[in-house]
């Protein structure tokens, strides 16, 4: 009788200590927005302030200008992704469909667009003597060189 009740009581245990550990569903992460021209600016200033001991007249002055700054930047990107998506809607006129797709794929990513550590440098690793070579992470920040242009023969 002793032996069934301890038994019981161990299966009770078992379930209720796998059920606490089981893990819950997590919500679908939001979508992070970008941040406003104006949070910017503010960023870069606070860090500038910090780092340069900026005055309060000093801080709002280059706050005026980062945020004008940022603003003409925003409105320059926004130019090119204009003209990019009007010069693919031409070619797309121009070129047969299997053309148009290849056109697309010899695109590539452009500077500044795609992720990773080489989004700026266009997709191009370093070059092979690049001493951070093994961390592409830290590649950019180590190795300022550019690729060699091969010269055709």
């Amino acid at each position: 009788m002793k032996k069934s009740i301890f038994a019981a009581l161990m299966g009770l245990c078992l379930i209720a200590g796998t059920s606490t550990f089981a893990q819950t569903p997590k919500e679908a992460p939001v979508p992070k927005t970008p941040p406003t021209a104006e949070q910017i600016a503010q960023r870069q200033t606070e860090r500038m302030t910090q780092q340069l001991n900026l005055t309060d007249a000093q801080a709002k002055q280059v706050y005026e200008l980062n945020l004008e700054q940022i603003k003409q930047m925003q409105a320059h990107r926004d130019q090119m992704r204009a003209a990019r998506s009007a010069e693919a809607e031409k070619m797309k006129k121009i070129l047969s469909t299997e053309q148009f797709m290849q056109w697309a794929q010899m695109q590539g990513p452009r500077p500044g667009e795609g992720h990773g550590p080489h989004a700026m440098r266009g997709g191009k690793p370093c070059m092979k003597d690049c001493p951070a070579k093994a961390d592409r992470k830290h590649c950019r920040k180590a190795c300022d060189k550019q690729r060699p242009v091969k010269e055709k023969e």
